[in-house]
């Protein structure tokens, strides 16, 4: 489905989830995913939830969201080894002693049956670099953070 399509809503199966919200289903090159957005502490938190063979959002991937939202400290320190580095290279200054002051938990990306040893992301926000606010996501595969990409 083209961007506009689904900028206006043309063509996607919706879906109103009890946990996720309202969902646009995405058919991808390499499969399928719902894609959303919730809130979390008053700010946007864009998910992407992997959909294998385009089906609903499984049991296992509710539990995963709320794990990780229940406790955002818990996103930032999956990726904490590469991330600090990344952010002081890019800013050119040392992180804070909060991460907070850093980074905004932006995006969040589902694995199918919300298992961790599935390739998922993590996307943050920095709030330390201007006007840029580069996106910094960290790709995690088999439960570890294996590279961070900067980008905007």
């Amino acid at each position: 489905m083209g961007f506009l399509q689904r900028l206006f809503g043309g063509g996607g199966r919706r879906l109103e989830h009890p946990v996720f919200g309202d969902l646009l289903l995405i058919r991808a090159k390499h499969g399928a995913y719902w894609e959303g957005e919730t809130q979390l502490a008053g700010r946007p938190l864009t998910l992407a939830i992997e959909a294998p063979g385009e089906s609903e959002p499984v049991p296992g991937q509710v539990a995963f969201f709320e794990r990780y939202t229940q406790d955002p400290d818990l996103a930032f320190h999956k990726g904490e080894d590469l991330l600090v580095g990344e952010y002081e290279q890019w800013v050119r200054r040392q992180f804070p002693a909060d991460w907070r002051e850093a980074f905004e938990w932006v995006a969040l990306s589902i694995p199918a049956d919300g298992d961790e040893f599935k390739p998922w992301d993590l996307s943050f926000e920095c709030l330390q670099d201007g006007t840029a606010r580069r996106h910094f996501t960290c790709h995690i595969e088999r439960g570890h953070v294996v590279r961070v990409e900067v980008s905007g």
